[in-house]
């Protein structure tokens, strides 16, 4: 890979290239899109489709990278492991009603017992595992999963952490005891990373293409969901997303997908780039990604430009909202 100012450059699909780290836009322009106000009704949804912060100018000003998914940094400090309440009784509400316990199941609600840090964390996890199968025979379907920033031993899959089979392994997890205190006092139910097959235009695909590279950020240009209604299917969800990278790739644009089957949710991002993006000493983007804001300067959710109140309530003070960075998930 080629080195410049910002970091490397690469050009996946053919067209004129803007450098830097990431694909740039081709010589086609885009057609002014029509001004769609949507209410916040969608400002709960911190992991995929964009919020209103109710911090004023961060709406329309430079924000720091946000994290795409859901436990993908969930070692990192400061992070949240826990989907917000709304969403997640959202989720719960609508998934289905079968139980799926074990590691047989498919589902990605699972129940975490440890967290594992160091230089030697993969390694450290596995003889953890070990350990706690031999004391306790029944949780031989205990599994590891690392990523760059530590691992962590999870037990159970699930559709849902409110379906009764969750519950119930959460409580007898709970009651295990050694030496005569509780052996996994902060178990808690989380979302695993996404292991689902990658995709050619899956996100993910960045993980592999750049190993070495962290952080890794994409900038999310539009996300679609079902948002627990009918409307629209999950299917026709993560079809809108592919279509809308397929038609941003034939303009030259560096596109990708984040299909997330939890929240139901798909983003679509642009471009990809290293630490140099982001000044959060001055709260400003690089000239790169300013120019890819200048490309996509409002943030779509189902196809429309949303509109956000800086001040609720006050319509004098609605602005489009910013497209923003992402960090691209990590590899489970």
């Amino acid at each position: 890979m080629k080195s410049d100012r910002i970091g490397m450059s690469r050009n996946p699909v053919g067209g004129v290239s803007r450098g830097g780290f990431f694909r740039g836009r081709s010589v086609i322009r885009d057609l002014a899109l029509p001004v769609i106000a949507i209410t916040c009704f969608f400002s709960f949804f911190p992991l995929g489709c964009g919020e209103k912060t109710g911090k004023g100018a961060s709406a329309i000003s430079g924000e720091s990278p946000r994290r795409l998914g859901t436990s993908e940094s969930l070692l990192g400090e400061g992070d949240e492991v826990f989907l917000d309440a709304r969403t997640a009784s959202m989720i719960d509400a609508t998934a289905p009603n079968s139980q799926v316990g074990g590691t047989g199941g498919r589902g990605r609600w699972s129940l975490m017992l440890v967290t594992v840090g160091g230089n030697n964390h993969p390694m450290q996890a596995q003889a953890i595992r070990g350990e706690i199968i031999r004391t306790f025979p029944e949780l031989n379907s205990l599994f590891v999963r690392s990523t760059s920033k530590g691992s962590t031993i999870w037990y159970g899959r699930f559709k849902s952490a409110t379906e009764p089979a969750a519950k119930q392994t959460r409580e007898r997890i709970k009651a295990l005891q050694r030496n005569g205190q509780a052996a996994f006092p902060r178990a808690f139910f989380s979302v695993l990373p996404d292991d689902s097959p990658i995709g050619d235009r899956d996100i993910r695909q960045l993980r592999l293409m750049y190993p070495g590279v962290n952080p890794l950020y994409s900038l999310q240009i539009a996300c679609w969901g079902t948002f627990g209604g009918d409307q629209i299917t999950w299917d026709e969800v993560r079809r809108a997303a592919e279509a809308k990278v397929a038609g941003l790739r034939t303009r030259g644009f560096d596109a990708w997908y984040h299909h997330d089957s939890v929240t139901e949710l798909s983003v679509v991002t642009v471009g990809v780039f290293d630490n140099r993006a982001y000044d959060g000493r001055s709260t400003l983007f690089s000239p790169e990604v300013e120019a890819l804001l200048k490309d996509f300067p409002v943030h779509l959710i189902n196809g429309e430009d949303v509109i956000i109140e800086i001040r609720p309530g006050d319509p004098s003070t609605r602005v489009p909202q910013q497209c923003r960075l992402v960090s691209v998930p990590e590899l489970p």
